[in-house]
């Protein structure tokens, strides 16, 4: 896992390395210019014969923006700085990388109001411009002078000029994701040493484009200190958690899950649910779904096991179904709950009386979740290693907090949730965040906006509950099913688009992304 860190945890880590490390700031600004440079390498084979743009700050983004100067000097690019402030204000690495910059004849010009448009000649015939002017100590909106840089570098990018942010954009909070007033707007994010919380949450996330991470020498034990709480899963993570299959298995050797699902006209997501657990890797499931509905899966899913059960007039699982239930809860590794079940009175009762009598792992969504929210207490009749998928609504449903609020605090709103009722809370969206028992935050960095249709959920809810049945624990199958579910998503996007992609194509790529994953 990778740590994704705040601005003062940022802060304390850099002086962690210096002052405990002994490695100076300097080196540290040098690292981070170097690597600048070698991404842009990487992406215009011909740097050398591009003009460049460099809008630097008087703090430590822009002592990096300086050192990149330097070498894309040395290498034969045109370079022009501009520097938002006075050279007599500069100190420690930016004084002394922008008098290095200035000693092998890089051109430093001072601007400030009156003399901004100045250069507006030029940058009309620029390719490149890179923002560093303000990095992760910026604590309030960009206003005056300042709001007109960031003005000026957005309406160059407009006109089709690359545009590469050093750490983080100019004008966005590095901590909350929020747009605190006037911010860069790039097509490049170059994150130095580690993520910061806004590179993946959005409306932050938004106006990045691509984002990469740097890495600029900070020692890996400098974190130590810092109880950093959230972290980002990476594709050696999930590999982790598989082993390889026992030749002389069997199906019950990878679980049983029962799935309750499903109601008039909604049985479509049961089986969703139902085929993403088999997908995903478990040897049995038994999807058991009102009378009327399970006649339609008589013969399609046929690998899929089906229980007929009372249902009320309205076509939703009757309480009549309860003891054929509990019967069928026997021998099962996993429950899951939700997909289409309906928010019918007698059916959210159904669920309240179950609840105390499953001691298996157990996955609940949809409107399992908002029959929770209208009994709160039954948080207290969940079994050890339960799951919940809300979205934001449901998230909004179960808290009491708005969607709006939820969404501007969703790293904080998980980690909350989680911590407080001892589960495991995925709540999804861009990106879709993990919560864990103990407060800590895992973001997901796989999915697209294709994934937005109805049935992705239902899919997520099924790999999920798949990956419980084998053995996985709840905090592993939870990091990995939401990985595996957004990188089926990005795999049909690559090779078919975004808009075309329905939660069925989530079941069609999974056996080709699980094939690259599993050992």
């Amino acid at each position: 896992m990778r740590p994704v860190v705040t601005a003062k945890q940022m802060q304390a880590i850099d002086q962690k390395a210096i002052d405990g490390f002994g490695i100076p700031g300097i080196t540290l600004m040098e690292n981070a210019g170097v690597g600048v440079v070698r991404e842009l390498q990487e992406r215009f084979p011909d740097l050398s014969r591009k003009k460049i743009f460099i809008f630097c700050g008087k703090g430590n983004n822009g002592g990096d923006g300086f050192v990149v100067a330097r070498h894309l000097f040395n290498l034969g690019s045109e370079i022009q700085i501009l520097l938002a402030g006075k050279l007599s204000d500069l100190k420690g690495g930016a004084e002394t990388n922008a008098n290095s910059a200035r000693n092998i004849g890089v051109q430093v010009d001072e601007i400030d109001s009156d003399n901004l448009n100045r250069h507006d000649h030029k940058l009309r015939h620029c390719d490149i411009i890179i923002d560093a002017v303000f990095g992760t100590g910026l604590n309030k909106p960009a206003t005056g002078f300042i709001e007109k840089v960031i003005d000026k570098i957005n309406q160059s990018k407009s006109t089709g000029k690359f545009v590469v942010s050093v750490d983080i954009n100019s004008g966005v909070d590095s901590d909350s994701g929020q747009l605190m007033g006037p911010h860069v707007k790039s097509n490049l994010t170059l994150a130095l040493a580690h993520w910061k919380q806004s590179h993946f949450l959005h409306p932050a996330a938004g106006v990045m484009g691509e984002v990469r991470l740097i890495d600029i020498g900070v020692p890996v034990k400098a974190c130590e200190d810092q109880n950093i709480q959230v972290h980002q899963s990476e594709n050696e993570d999930i590999k982790s958690y598989f082993q390889k299959r026992d030749p002389n298995s069997h199906k019950g050797s990878y679980g049983h899950v029962l799935v309750l699902a499903g109601s008039k006209g909604k049985g479509g997501a049961a089986g969703l649910t139902a085929l993403a657990v088999l997908r995903a890797g478990a040897g049995l499931c038994t999807l058991a779904l009102p009378n009327s509905s399970q006649k339609a899966f008589e013969v399609h899913p046929m690998e899929v096991m089906t229980v007929p059960l009372p249902e009320t007039a309205s076509g939703t699982l009757s309480l009549k179904a309860k003891e054929s239930i509990l019967d069928l809860l026997e021998g099962k590794s996993v429950v899951a709950i939700g997909p289409g079940i309906s928010t019918d009175a007698e059916t959210v009762d159904l669920i309240g009386e179950l609840l105390p009598f499953i001691k298996c792992p157990l996955v609940l969504d949809a409107d399992a979740l908002n029959a929770i929210s209208h009994h709160n207490n039954w948080l207290k009749e969940l079994p050890p290693e339960t799951v919940l998928t809300p979205h934001p609504k449901e998230m909004s449903r179960l808290t009491g907090v708005s969607t709006e609020e939820i969404q501007k605090n969703r790293i904080s709103t998980t980690s909350k949730f989680s911590s407080e009722h001892s589960l495991i809370l995925i709540l999804k969206g861009s990106p879709s965040l993990v919560g864990l028992d103990d407060g800590s935050v895992v973001i997901n960095p796989t999915g697209n906006a294709g994934m937005a249709t109805g049935g992705s959920g239902d899919v997520l809810t099924g790999i999920i509950s798949g990956l419980l049945a084998q053995g996985l624990s709840a905090s592993q199958a939870s990091i990995a099913g939401t990985y595996i579910h957004g990188q089926s998503g990005d795999d049909f996007a690559e090779s078919e688009s975004q808009t075309t992609l329905i939660a069925g194509d989530l079941l069609r790529c999974l056996p080709e992304t699980l094939k690259r994953i599993l050992p």
